[in-house]
């Protein structure tokens, strides 16, 4: 395993040997009128008609005239009023202990039933059948150096949340490749990758934005093996035909010679094919920055006592590369986009047959398989989330 931060992964080329693991990467109404029931007008009281005409004394020619009752007016009329405050009391008393409606006259408003329901609702918490559902895990950007809690099935399910394999990635408007010869010099060399840098540099700023993750565009440096550029990292990990990224310095130092862009034979695909190889290269900046590399490199430590399925882990690591490289690729307008005879090239298996002599741990097919769900993805990026891919995809 590398130093962390020195950097770099060999892009998986068709000569690759096994992928090193763990390099960077809510009224009642009126009372009722007229007369009580039963009652009309009050009655005489009992022994009181036309008074009768005494007898006159002697000396008097004329009668006293007769006396008015009106005692007996006020007596009969108060009995006549309470016997009525009586019977209306009654009915307003029945009418309210009985939740009624009183009918003798006035309007009222209608009360609501006190009678419970024939099939009442119970409120009563009831015990779930079954378990809460397992909270999903949360990606989070952390240091290289941090350590990752967890068992290795914890990590893995951190992984198949990576947000760059969630969601879609937006397309860029603008993107112009210089012609470049098949035969083309390291300042050619620098002019392809930097113009198509910047059309990457457009598409993964967005991407990452969108999901509030880092971004980091590296510096592009073209050499001529074996001049190294002084100062650089870790000069002995350098090899002639591999591009170099070092995660310290975010520069990718590029030897003439290196990618399948100096392996063309028309001159008409020598700039797209280098996009593609450019577009391979940046993942291993893009997983250094947004964590994705130190969250693999823990999973293969957790894996350390089950190297099968440690390999596991590694193939789908590295054809996840395959399939967001090819993804970004397309982002362009279509005259940068890798051409259909590029495309072709890229998605067949014998493009990724191993040459004679050399072995490689993931199987053609499943090259081919991936690079072609990035290139016909168009910015879907759950097509890249091999960590929830069946095992026969990341054989």
């Amino acid at each position: 395993m590398s130093t962390p931060g020195q950097g770099g992964h060999e892009p998986p080329y068709p000569d690759d040997r096994t992928h090193r693991r763990g390099t960077p990467p809510q009224s009642w109404g009126p009372p009722p009128q007229g007369p009580a029931p039963g009652y009309g007008h009050p009655q005489q009281p009992q022994g009181y008609g036309h008074p009768q005409q005494p007898q006159q004394a002697p000396g008097y020619t004329q009668p006293p005239p007769p006396k008015k009752p009106w005692a007996l007016i006020t007596v009969a009329a108060g009995c006549i009023l309470a016997l009525l405050l009586g019977i209306g009391g009654g009915i307003t008393y029945l009418a309210l202990s009985r939740g009624g409606d009183p009918t003798a006259g006035g309007s009222t408003t209608p009360q609501e039933s006190t009678t419970p329901p024939e099939n009442p609702t119970t409120t009563t918490a009831t015990t779930p059948t079954t378990e809460p559902p397992t909270e999903a895990p949360t990606y989070e950007v952390i240091a290289p150096i941090d350590d990752v809690e967890g068992s290795a099935d914890d990590v893995w399910a951190i992984l198949a949340a990576y947000p760059l394999a969630q969601g879609t990635m937006g397309a860029t408007g603008t993107c112009e490749l210089p012609e470049t010869p098949v035969d083309h010099t390291a300042e050619q060399l620098q002019a392809v990758l930097d113009a198509a840098g910047a059309c990457l540099n457009r598409v993964w700023a967005t991407a990452h934005s969108d999901r509030n993750l880092p971004w980091n565009a590296p510096t592009i440096v073209v050499y001529t093996w074996p001049d190294i550029p002084p100062n650089s990292c870790n000069t002995d990990t350098f090899e002639e035909r591999v591009p170099r990224h070092c995660n310290l310095d975010g520069t990718l130092y590029w030897p003439l010679g290196a990618g399948y862009g100096s392996q063309q034979e028309d001159s008409a695909e020598v700039p797209t094919m280098y996009l593609w190889d450019l577009s391979l290269n940046y993942i291993n900046g893009i997983t250094w920055n947004t964590s994705l590399w130190p969250y693999y490199r823990a999973l293969d430590e957790k894996l350390e006592d089950d190297p099968e399925r440690q390999e596991e882990a590694n193939r789908r690591y590295s054809l996840q590369h395959l399939c967001l490289a090819s993804a970004a690729s397309m982002r362009v307008p279509e005259a940068s986009q890798p051409s259909q005879e590029v495309r072709d090239i890229l998605s067949s298996e014998e493009h990724w047959t191993p040459a004679e002599g050399k072995t490689t741990s993931i199987a053609p097919s499943s090259r081919a398989h991936w690079v072609k769900q990035g290139l016909e993805s168009e910015g879907d990026l759950t097509r890249c989330n091999t960590w929830t891919a069946p095992a026969e995809q990341v054989a």
